[in-house]
């Protein structure tokens, strides 16, 4: 394909202007043709870089991946929006001459108007990424009937596009969706407990299903060689007081509900953010005891018999909550390489390194600012091996991060500033005489102790009684950490991959973020939280439907990060919020009232979605008539 110019002249006032089209060379019986493909209007653009706009609008046609590198960011905007306008211009003619009516009529324009209004451009877009990961199929070979597979969508779909609870699901799709009018099986008759059912059915399979998916997104995505594999837990809470739910249970939630009891969830991903394998757990499951579980769990489904592994392992990624020395002894005797970040503690054995000063590091990005116009910038250092106590086969990077360091000291600051407050009003309390006996007052001075348990170990604080005075609180810092600060933003990657260096191993560790990105789509975009259910089973089939949306969220992202589009889903859906679906009614002369179904006509921002992931809109114009009689 290439841009033909050509010269026009204006008839009216004799202007000379130019017009561009999109053209390609076709042999047909009378010899070599030139055909328009689209219309370019006036392009603004130097002839020298039509080439590059020729072979950007050709690859956006065909949804290909530009063959020649890299292309100019503006040229692909340029393609994308010439791309846009097109279809929208095509989209309304298409729309006028496939009209099921195409004779002229007369209508009273007052009796126009709209009803049922749907959404349509999220759920096409999810419908076409089901598609692409052939879940009809995949379904069908877990035994689903048709009724049951158009269950499993709605219930997918609604975790994507209106996140809440199976009962949020049912009142989407009996009222806000356009979903009931794509092709599958009727369900729109079907009561709620359908909905609570097939949740029941899909984790019934969730082994199969994790096993097909995977193969299904291997061969959409397939590993490379530096293919890492991310392991990271979460948990969520649980409304309602859950007695009798064998997975409910009181631990530390990373959600800050302590009032509720909680739900474990385990998840590795790729370091292109796919999820590989998922396990549900109690609420107070230890972090460090699911790693063995989770590795016998990623090999049955890699390689089916344990004991016949690849001699080359995906790396493995962890957070210290997991990496502890048990399970990176295990990992080294499985012939895992490993990245993981050690725990605070471990930070103080390389003082001396991290007082040196920067100098001695390499930073990673100069004068990257943040949000607030502070310093940004992240710096590492790789230890010799002489230097590291493990020895041979295991390497050390220091890493300070100055982002890293202002979180750490502001959040340590806010709570000394809460513990001082609170042994501040405890002495005006004493002071005012609201609380007169010494061993209340001791009482009260305990209490607020347990409340800072890590900050009152770094005060001397005593209780001070007077004959016959008012007895005062005595507080004064320890000496040790008046002497020695804190190592904010320090932090040690320990590592088996000896041969990378410094920069290569942080970058490695850092995506670590897929994981954790992962959990705040679920928890946050996929309507994870809370869980309302009351028994165990309920509970899993919750968690387990939001981790097959993730799988369709997942493909989505990859998909458009080959176009640059770095957006979340909950942006996009917002953006796809606005194309709906409608009946419009109007009213003849003769008193005929029409009712057509309709599609809205995608603006450019929706194209700008649905022409990145190839996206066609499967309903059509529906129309019927109702008589009225006079």
């Amino acid at each position: 394909m290439y841009i033909r110019e050509t010269k026009k002249k204006n008839k009216k006032n004799g202007e000379v202007y130019y017009r561009h089209d999109l053209v390609e060379a076709v042999r047909t019986e009378k010899g070599p043709r030139q055909r328009t493909i689209m219309s370019l209007g006036q392009l603004l653009l130097p002839k020298p870089e039509w080439r590059k706009l020729a072979h950007a609008l050709e690859c956006q046609l065909s949804n290909q991946v530009s063959l020649l590198g890299v292309v100019d960011q503006d040229i692909e905007t340029l393609a994308l929006k010439l791309i846009s306008n097109n279809r929208l211009s095509e989209s309304i003619k298409n729309k006028s001459n496939d009209a099921p009516e195409k004779e002229l009529i007369t209508i009273e324009v007052g009796s126009l108007a709209t009803s049922k209004s749907r959404t349509l451009g999220a759920e096409i877009v999810c419908q076409h990424i089901w598609e692409l990961l052939g879940f009809d199929r995949i379904l069908k070979e877990c035994s689903l009937d048709n009724e049951e597979l158009s269950l499993a969508r709605a219930i997918i779909f609604g975790r994507l596009i209106s996140p809440g609870s199976e009962r949020h699901t049912f009142a989407w799709f009996s009222h806000r969706t356009a979903l009931p009018e794509f092709p599958g099986a009727d369900i729109s008759a079907l009561g709620k407990d359908k909905f609570y059912e097939i949740g029941d059915t899909l984790y019934d399979q969730k082994d199969k299903l994790e096993e097909l998916l995977f193969h299904r997104e291997r061969k959409l995505f397939p590993f490379t060689e530096a293919t890492l594999f991310l392991y990271d837990l979460t948990n969520t809470y649980m409304e309602g007081s859950s007695l009798g739910n064998k997975l409910a249970a009181r631990g530390h939630c990373k959600s800050k509900r302590t009032d509720c009891p909680l739900i474990t969830l385990s998840l590795l991903v790729s370091n292109d953010g796919m999820p590989l394998v998922s396990h549900i757990y109690k609420g107070n499951q230890s972090e460090p005891e699911t790693m063995e579980d989770m590795i016998r769990r990623i090999e049955t489904l890699m390689w089916g018999d344990p004991a016949q592994l690849p001699l080359i392992k995906p790396a493995i990624v962890m957070d210290r909550g997991i990496a502890t020395a048990d399970n990176v002894a295990y990992l080294q005797e499985k012939g895992y390489s490993y990245i993981v970040v050690r725990r605070e503690d471990e930070s103080e054995e390389y003082r001396s390194f991290f007082e040196a000063g920067k100098d001695t590091f390499t930073c990673i990005s100069k004068h990257r600012l943040s949000a607030y116009g502070d310093e940004n910038n992240v710096y590492v250092k790789r230890l010799d091996a002489t230097e590291v106590t493990e020895g041979a086969g295991v390497c050390k990077v220091l890493c300070v991060s100055e982002g890293k360091a202002r979180k750490e000291r502001a959040i340590d600051e806010k709570r000394e500033q809460r513990f001082l407050e609170d042994i501040g009003n405890l002495t005006r309390s004493i002071e005012k005489g609201t609380i007169k006996k010494l061993d209340k007052i001791q009482k009260r001075l305990d209490d607020k102790l347990g409340k800072h348990k890590t900050l009152a170990k770094q005060y001397v604080i005593e209780l001070v009684a007077h004959d016959g005075k008012v007895p005062d609180i005595s507080i004064a810092k320890k000496p040790s950490q008046e002497s020695q600060e804190k190592l904010y933003g320090c932090y040690v990657i320990e590592s088996s991959l000896t041969h990378l260096d410094e920069v290569a191993l942080w970058k490695l560790y850092m995506t670590q973020s897929r994981v954790e990105a992962a959990f705040r789509a679920m928890k946050g975009s996929l309507g994870m939280r809370p869980v309302y259910h009351q028994n165990a089973e309920r509970c899993s089939a919750h968690l387990f439907i939001t981790v097959l949306g993730y799988h369709i969220l997942a493909t989505m992202s990859n998909l458009l990060e080959k176009w640059q589009d770095t957006r979340d889903w909950s942006t996009i859906r917002e953006v796809l919020s606005t194309h709906t679906r409608n009946t419009i009614i109007m009213k003849k002369e003769s008193g005929e009232v029409t009712h057509v179904r309709v599609s809205g006509v995608p603006e450019e921002e929706h194209l700008a979605v649905y022409s990145k992931l190839g996206v066609k809109n499967p309903l059509k114009t529906v129309m019927h008539r109702v008589k009225i009689d006079p």
